[in-house]
């Protein structure tokens, strides 16, 4: 392997570009490419390893600038960041919002095969109507798909941005499908696709 084409091919997959990591992250890649060539593969494999935990750290921090702010008189908590290496790659990140009983979760999900699972929905086109309480409308000009169920009194809204990335808010306890909407209208969909165009 050469491990300057997998250097680039670790920054691209990951939809960066390269520029922005020229640092800690090439850093560590030609220490991966230096030890391979040497044939430790243990080393190479470590410096490696490092590089993709750095680029994680980063790319979450730039998508967690993308989740929705807690609706007005909802208390936010914490943003829950999650590698996908062991279900078919990708990040995903997650922050939930509470109101007595309601709650709702906002995911963000990349380049994971879930996320191509959930196009199929978007593809479904009049077809995801007939789905059991699934109906379409447009939010700040994406595409949405939604369902609520007012005796449950839970839902979830899905949003798919470029292809890649899947964004979700699931909610329970609350008392209409407005809150979600609602919700949903506070995701940065514009910094999502800038982020996932960088360097294509």
């Amino acid at each position: 392997m050469d491990f300057r084409i997998a250097a680039a091919a670790l920054l691209l997959g990951l939809g960066v570009a390269q520029p922005a990591f020229a640092d800690d992250v090439a850093v560590q890649i030609e220490a991966a490419r230096g030890a391979y060539a040497k044939g430790d593969s243990l080393h190479a494999l470590s410096a490696l390893q490092a590089a993709i935990a750095v680029l994680n750290t980063r790319l979450a921090e730039q998508f967690s600038k993308v989740l929705p702010p807690a609706p007005a008189g909802w208390d936010a908590g914490s943003v829950d960041v999650q590698s996908l290496d062991t279900i078919g790659g990708g990040i995903s990140l997650s922050k939930g919002f509470s109101k007595g009983e309601a709650t709702l979760n906002a995911a963000l999900i990349v380049d994971n095969p879930a996320v191509g699972a959930s196009a199929a929905m978007f593809q479904a086109g009049p077809q995801v109507a007939r789905q059991p309480g699934w109906s379409r409308l447009q939010l700040g000009g994406e595409e949405a798909l939604l369902r609520y169920d007012a005796t449950a009194r839970s839902g979830e809204i899905l949003m798919l941005i470029g292809g890649r990335v899947l964004l979700q808010i699931e909610g329970t306890e609350i008392t209409s499908n407005d809150i979600l909407v609602d919700a949903a209208k506070g995701w940065n969909t514009a910094a999502v696709r800038k982020l996932i165009s960088a360097g294509s």
